[in-house]
């Protein structure tokens, strides 16, 4: 402690000393306490809203409200929105602040947290149980009135963020399910035409094909049956074998080259030419030999011949008919391969079509739930009411550092001052500085005029003191 050596001497001290530490003290406080009164006021409001559960299965009201509501505070807290609310609310008008320090400033003072809740399994998506709006300005009713509108605009951006993302929803879906109907009735268009070109070569038809190739079969064989029965029929009426017993030279003639023409008809075109000279050899024959053939027997072999041309007409039917049956069953392969191509398709188109469709009726419902009420609510727990008492803001912490600092600065003052002057006041001093203990002491008797100097820094100090404390009053009354 240098010359301090006891409580005596430090009274002494602060008898000496005392104006320039009562000055430094005050001067210290009064700078402290400026800065503290300089720093704003804070009232605090807190709201709180409770997030009740849904009670529906799926849909945009379930799963995801812990990302709708940060999607809400981004939105209040964004620039145009925080620079209204601070228009409104008359913030910071007594600060000479610009904006971007405003939105940043208020950004710290309003702050709005989610209350987690229990989730119902492990990796089950965190849900939001409650929300806390905490909001700080200079005035007590600024921020209960502040935090209030922001639980407004909490429930009404839920509400229509809610609305919003379920129209969206529907929306989306319908579209999709649109697309998806037209792409399945184009599919199917395709195939109904694809089925109306191939009538003939379904494969359901193979069966009756077959019935039909054998009985046409069938039939072909009895037909040339029958032909042959009529060629013999006729031929025998020509030569005369049915009344005259003898054979004719004319007749034999004329069957020959009429079993010749039957065989070259089977064998060459129509219009051959071994053909067309058979037949006008033929012609030639009858026109020259129907005189020698009784009436009725040439009537009977003009209805021989009517009958053999019908029968013919129905065996190039039948031929005709055949290689089409034949054509039809050997493509059914390739059209069977097509139609299970298109029912591929139409299952491929389908089942995403059902997904959709079943996504679109959960989302009406959860829309025709949410009108009802049925929904994610938000239930107001606790209003902000206005703040009896402002918050410390560091007011009492930066007087008391300045009190500390006053203090400490007016001993060290002191101190100081002692060592500049070093004076040996005491036999303890003596003893302890020269190692030498005096012999006599004889008390030191201040004259009147030190007396006078030694009230008059008292008188001094005090006064300093009592400066500083009505200065300090006159700052409260201020604020």
């Amino acid at each position: 402690m240098g010359p301090i050596v006891g409580t005596r001497e430090f009274i002494g001290m602060l008898t000496r000393r005392g104006p320039v530490m009562a000055a430094l003290l005050v001067v210290c406080v009064l700078v402290a306490l400026a800065q503290a009164l300089a720093l704003p006021r804070a009232y605090e409001s807190i709201a709180v809203l409770q997030v009740q559960p849904t009670v529906l299965s799926g849909g945009v009201d379930s799963g995801d409200t812990a990302t709708r509501l940060r999607t809400i505070e981004q939105r209040i807290m964004a620039r145009s929105n925080v620079l209204d609310m601070i228009d409104r609310f008359a913030m910071y008008d007594d600060t000479p602040l610009s904006e971007d320090e405003k939105v940043a400033q208020f950004r710290q003072d309003v702050r709005i947290n989610f209350v987690s809740g229990v989730t119902a399994a492990a990796g089950s998506t965190e849900e939001v149980s409650a929300i806390q709006v905490t909001a700080q300005t200079g005035t007590a009713a600024n921020s209960a009135n502040l935090a209030n509108d922001i639980i407004d605009q909490i429930q009404t951006g839920n509400l229509r963020e809610r609305d919003q993302r379920l129209n969206e929803l529907i929306g989306t879906l319908e579209t999709q399910d649109e697309r998806a109907v037209e792409a399945i009735a184009s599919v199917e268009a395709d195939l109904a035409a694809f089925r109306a070109e191939n009538v003939d070569r379904m494969p359901e038809n193979l069966e009756f094909l077959a019935a039909e190739q054998t009985r046409l079969e069938g039939q072909r064989t009895e037909l040339i049956r029958t032909l042959q029965a009529l060629e013999r029929e006729r031929l025998g009426l020509e030569i005369g074998t049915s009344e005259v017993g003898r054979q004719e030279p004319l007749a034999q003639q004329l069957r020959i080259l009429e079993v010749d023409l039957a065989q070259a008809r089977r064998t060459l075109a129509p219009d051959h030419p071994e053909v067309l000279r058979l037949q006008t050899q033929i012609d030639a024959l009858r026109d020259g030999g129907d005189q020698q053939l009784p009436v009725g027997q040439s009537r009977q072999i003009d209805l021989i011949r009517q009958q053999e041309e019908s029968l013919q007409l129905e065996l190039q039917a039948i031929d005709r008919r055949l290689p089409l049956i034949a054509s039809h069953v050997a493509g059914i392969p390739q059209v069977s391969e097509m139609l299970s191509d298109y029912t591929r398709r139409l299952a491929a188109l389908e089942i995403p079509r059902m997904a959709i469709a079943e996504r679109l009726s959960r989302a009406r419902l959860d829309q025709s739930l949410v009108t009802s009420d049925y929904g994610q609510q938000m239930i107001l727990l606790e209003s902000a009411t206005e703040a009896e008492y402002p918050l410390s803001s560091g007011r009492r912490r930066v007087a008391m550092l300045g009190v500390i600092m006053g203090l400490g600065l007016a001993l060290m003052s002191g101190f100081l001052l002692e060592v500049r002057r070093p004076v040996l006041r005491t036999q303890a001093m003596v003893t302890k500085y020269l190692g030498v203990a005096p012999i006599a002491a004889i008390p030191y008797r201040p004259t009147a005029r030190e007396q006078v100097m030694e009230r008059v820094r008292s008188a001094t100090s005090i006064v300093i003191l009592l400066a500083g404390v009505v200065a300090a009053v006159v700052m409260f009354l201020n604020r």
